[in-house]
Order: C-alpha cells, then structure tokens, then sequence
C-alpha cells in the first residue's frame, strides 16, 4: 500500500513542478495585462480632466 502511494506521488510529481513554474509565470502576466488596463483607464480619466479645466480657461 505504501509503495502505491509513493509511485503515484513520483508520477505526479513532474506535473507537480510544471504548476508549479508555469502558475505563478500566468498570475504575473495576468497582473501585468490587469495593471495595463486600470493605467489606460486612468489616463483616459485624466485626459477628460484636463480637457475640462482647458476649456473652462
């Protein structure tokens, strides 16, 4: 009973490891891509403000 365990942990564990690596590499870009956004969701913000108090002048 104990050898089935420990083969099946062995097989696993190289699929173990790619999640591992391959995880964390997507929450980065999946950060990345969000924080992109939101910055052009600001600036578009922005840009609406200063065209606001330009025309007020």
């Amino acid at each position: 009973m104990g050898g089935f365990i420990l083969e099946t942990l062995t097989a696993l564990l190289p699929g173990l490891l790619f999640l591992f690596y391959f995880v964390p590499v997507i929450f980065i870009i999946w950060f990345m891509v969000t924080l992109v956004k939101q910055m052009k969701v600001q600036t578009k913000l922005l840009e609406q403000i200063h065209e606001k108090l330009n025309s007020s002048e």
